[in-house]
């Protein structure tokens, strides 16, 4: 996707030993990625799919990639008609589908199957620290892209604001003071 529109960055702490308990901050995460989808306009199937697919993709990086901090990105195309959402780790191992699965009672190792399913297009990247899984789900019409980007800049410095006064360095106002007037 080398064209992009709006973008968000999401920044999970997943430094726990057992990797069961690395898994717990998919939750939170999945919470963000529903709430910004939302306010970027998707709903329906298209938003449940999304969600499905960014907890697999959150849940296989906690999981297999060690403790660590993952960084995901939730983005648009520029046109606006397909969604991207992508989880950088630190792992070495490039993920796959494991062919025939064979136990219908296991917990785990049908997730890619499912990214499979929902996603029009799938695939991971290495870097030079680890890699990219990402995944692409079009979208049933085109949003539109700078309006959301105006929106999200807008939240942005609302929220640097709030932050800034919340630690006493928002600019403040400062009172005007009448100025003498000359005599004429």
């Amino acid at each position: 996707m080398p064209q992009h529109g709006p973008l968000y960055r999401l920044t999970l702490t997943a430094t726990a030993a057992d990797p069961h308990q690395r898994v717990a901050c998919v939750g939170p995460a999945r919470k963000v990625v529903r709430s910004v989808a939302t306010g970027w306009g998707l709903d329906g199937t298209v938003l449940d799919d999304l969600v499905a697919v960014a907890s697999e993709l959150l849940a296989n990086a906690a999981r297999h990639a060690g403790p660590a901090r993952l960084t995901a990105l939730l983005r648009l195309d520029a046109a606006g008609d397909r969604v991207r959402f992508e989880v950088e780790d630190q792992g070495a191992a490039l993920p796959r589908i494991v062919a025939g699965l064979g136990d219908d009672q296991a917990v785990t190792g049908r997730g890619l199957l499912m990214v499979e399913a929902l996603a029009e297009r799938w695939g991971s990247d290495p870097t030079g620290t680890g890699k990219v899984v990402w995944a692409e789900l079009a979208l049933p019409a085109p949003l539109d892209t700078p309006a959301i980007a105006a929106q999200a800049r807008q939240a942005t410095a609302r929220s640097d604001y709030m932050r800034a006064a919340s630690m006493g360095t928002a600019p403040r106002r400062i009172p005007l003071v009448p100025t003498a007037r000359r005599a004429r």
